[in-house]
């Protein structure tokens, strides 16, 4: 393995390249030279509701706190993602009944109380089977005690109690990403190893979610018919950005830039917000001319989503939370070390912006694929300290006898009606030459505890920050089941 130059140095050895690059920067590969594809607004039904009562005070004067509440809510965080198809008052069960017809498409339903006199409508909108989230501020009437045990019951319907009306934007979440999965198309690239057609159905009918093959000689067509000036400028970029790079020629960066810019041509051309690539076995058979491994990380730091290895169960996982939390995933190979309660995750595939498209890049170094030294990827520094969520939706298909995991294909199980997550802790970056490329050593509530109760296989989904409230409240609304790994 060589010894690493600086990027300067690199850059130097290139200059004719570099030269090239910046005669053509206008078409430097930030995603803005393609129409992406973009979601439309979460279609959500808000409505005010409670009658004059003694609580809060008898001299409430009612509309002026619904004006308040709704210039509160309309200045929250989030709320740019939301259109209110119906903004009402309502005090009665047949005003509230027609509204309920005339909105069955709903994404969801926001619920606002203002006083007391309430119940029979929480009752009936537990009852819509449309997500429904209530925004209950202190001394907005008592009825927000009802709400749990309509959840215990199993309806979709949960209730926000905070003074903070910024709040209201764990609300938005749940319908931005309820919505946006019905929106979301995903390109299978399997070279050979067809999408499996019962989990592909089970994906449409739970979340709305389009999953179709795309035929990877169309990426390799696109590939070769990307523009030289454009692939040079990109290849500077990765350049540029990077702290140094290690063993890639410029040669083999600029065959990863130009499929990054091809893997961003293919989704803008078909309207994709998603591509999964068995890149271990084309890269291999030398069907595809590069590890895709940058233009993954450049898709996930754009708010899209690239994943490795064809690996349906992590791209929807990952999709989840995008859409939920708004920052991409690390799929991840955990290890689990018991002596010291600590999970190893690494893969070389990691995006740079891990909270998300506006915040900051990771530093990162240019290396070599670390499975047969071959090929450009990043080896991404993620955060010390950083909170995380790991995850995976996973199912039980109960027409197929159910094997032990160890040998099985992840696809034996074709349901999607289980999410596994647990949280840590990242202690540590390793930079080490075993695994893959980038690692994060994450510290867990009880390592020996996840390790025995492992199950469908090996890849998980990192994300930034504890997100197992939004899950179990997510999961009520897309009727799915949550098992905490440890």
């Amino acid at each position: 393995m060589s010894q690493g130059i600086s990027r300067r140095e690199f850059v130097g050895a290139a200059a004719g390249m570099a030269a090239l690059a910046r005669a053509n920067r206008a078409v430097a590969a930030d995603g803005a030279n393609f129409a992406l594809p973009k979601f439309t607004k979460a279609r959500v039904l808000r409505i005010f509701i409670g009658q004059r009562a003694g609580w809060p005070k008898p001299d409430l004067d009612i509309e002026a706190e619904i004006k308040h509440l709704r210039a509160g809510i309309d200045a929250a965080p989030g709320v740019q993602d939301i259109e209110f198809i119906e903004d009402r008052h309502v005090t009665d069960a047949d005003t509230l009944t027609q509204l309920i017809a005339r909105h069955k498409g709903a994404d969801g339903i926001l619920v606002v109380p203002v006083s007391m006199g309430t119940s029979q409508l929480y009752a009936m909108l537990a009852d819509t089977g449309v997500p429904t989230i209530s925004l209950a501020t202190p001394y907005s009437g008592h009825e927000w005690c009802i709400v749990p045990d309509l959840m215990k019951a199993g309806k979709k319907i949960d209730v926000i109690t905070s003074s903070n009306i910024n709040d209201v934007a764990e609300a938005f979440r749940q319908f931005r990403a309820i919505h946006r999965l019905k929106e979301t198309k995903v390109l299978y690239v399997g070279g050979g190893y067809p999408a499996p057609e019962k989990y592909v159905t089970a994906v449409k009918q739970k979340f709305g979610t389009t999953i179709v093959p795309f035929d990877h000689k169309r990426l390799v067509e696109v590939y070769e018919a990307m523009d030289a000036a454009a692939v040079e400028a990109d290849a500077e970029q990765w350049i540029k950005n990077a702290q140094k790079i290690v063993e890639p020629s410029r040669e083999e960066i600029s065959k990863s830039a130009r499929l990054s810019l091809a893997m961003q041509k293919v989704l803008a051309d078909e309207r994709a917000h998603a591509i999964t690539i068995n890149c271990l076995g084309l890269f291999g058979a030398r069907a595809m001319p590069a590890y895709p491994c940058l233009g993954f990380a450049r898709l996930n730091d754009l708010g899209l989503a690239g994943v490795c290895e064809a690996d349906l169960l992590s791209t929807m996982t990952q999709l989840i939370y995008l859409h939920l939390t708004g920052k991409p995933g690390f799929v991840t190979d955990p290890v689990i070390d018991t002596s010291n309660n600590t999970v190893i995750h690494a893969h070389c595939v990691a995006a740079t912006k891990m909270d998300g498209p506006a915040g900051e890049s990771a530093p990162y170094v240019i290396r070599s694929h670390l499975e047969d030294y071959k090929g450009a990827v990043l080896q991404t520094r993620m955060r010390i300290g950083q909170k995380i969520t790991m995850a995976k939706l996973v199912g039980v298909d109960p027409d197929v006898p159910q094997k032990p995991q160890l040998a099985a294909s992840p696809f034996e199980s074709y349901g999607v009606d289980t999410l596994l997550v647990s949280t840590g802790q990242i202690i540590d970056v390793p930079d080490s030459d075993r695994g893959c490329r980038t690692q994060i050593t994450t510290r867990v509530r009880d390592a020996r505890r996840m390790l025995e109760q492992w199950s469908h296989g090996l890849h998980r989904v990192v994300f930034y920050g504890n997100h197992l409230a939004d899950t179990r409240r997510l999961a009520r609304f897309l009727d799915i089941n949550v098992v905490e790994e440890c």
